[in-house]
């Protein structure tokens, strides 16, 4: 009798993995963050990633052919993207992100990219997102990073580091970015802020009417309600921990095909951090949905 109820429960635990295996969204469901959320904004949501599983599968989806997102490093063994237990928002697991060597432009870009353009594989019944949509992640600066570039070395740009972004295929079909969430530094109160960025619409550069400062070693949601169009009907509206911060209207948001969602570490120069070139940042608890998700 033990013998045969050890059987059936052994075989009780394999069927819940399988069925895991299958999108991995029922195993995401028992994260603490996602259970908190109201009945109706559990049902908004489209995709989750909040790596409970331990890997990165959430952004791979590794076990399809098409996978419908994926993650995308530059810079070899100068870059990391892993998931840890040493940190986490909810649950047990965060997503480290990690560049080195981003120095004065000199060594190239230093880029982890983390994307998803479907909420689920392509083979495995994958569809883009919706034109209207919420986007959001928590994230986590272990230091306040500084990305300006200064005279004399400065090739012209002042500095850059993109941490969320869109992209979308132009007519050849090339990827684009299309509206990046940059960090920018402070340098009177040492502190970083958000800004919007598109090379695709004027002026190119959005910032902040009122600075709201990104803090230091505390985990900090950030959601975007981004509305596609390719003839400057978009919108894009940011909220930093359920306070707007930017709001963009009549810009294009899409070129020839659907968006492609993406958080990531990526600039070609970075400052604060242990060692100069060398940035950090966690994310957890990802997710997009119809319905804004924070509180």
């Amino acid at each position: 009798m033990i013998l045969l109820l050890a059987l059936v429960m052994a075989c009780q635990v394999e069927s819940s993995r399988a069925a895991d295996s299958q999108t991995g969204f029922e195993h995401q469901q028992s994260a603490s963050w996602f259970a908190g959320l109201s009945e109706e904004t559990k049902a908004s949501v489209l995709w989750l990633g909040d790596v409970e599983e331990g890997t990165l599968y959430d952004w791979n989806f590794d076990d399809f052919q098409h996978a419908g997102g994926g993650v995308f490093n530059t810079g070899g063994d100068q870059v990391i993207a892993r998931v840890t237990d040493a940190i986490a928002h909810s649950g047990r697991y965060a997503v480290e992100t990690g560049i080195s060597r981003a120095i004065r432009s000199r060594n190239g870009d230093r880029a982890v990219r983390l994307m998803r353009w479907t909420n689920t594989a392509w083979d495995n019944g994958g569809e883009y997102f919706p034109l209207d949509t919420y986007f959001s992640v928590w994230m986590n600066f272990p230091n306040g990073y500084n990305p300006n570039k200064y005279d004399p070395w400065d090739p012209g740009d002042g500095g850059w580091w993109n941490v969320f972004q869109f992209k979308s295929d132009d007519e050849t079909g090339e990827s684009q970015p299309i509206w990046v969430l940059n960090i920018d530094h402070n340098d009177a109160t040492n502190e970083m802020y958000f800004y919007l960025y598109s090379k695709h619409n004027l002026p190119r550069s959005y910032g902040q009417t009122r600075t709201v400062a990104i803090p230091v070693g505390q985990w900090v949601h950030i959601e975007a309600h981004y509305v596609q169009s390719s003839d400057a009907r978009g919108s894009i509206t940011i909220w930093q921990d359920g306070q707007r911060i930017l709001s963009v209207e009549d810009v294009i948001t899409k070129l020839a095909e659907p968006i492609h969602w993406g958080i990531g570490n990526y600039t070609d120069h970075i400052a604060g951090g242990v060692v100069e070139g060398s940035a950090t940042i966690f994310f957890d608890d990802a997710a997009v949905s119809t319905l804004r998700l924070y509180p």
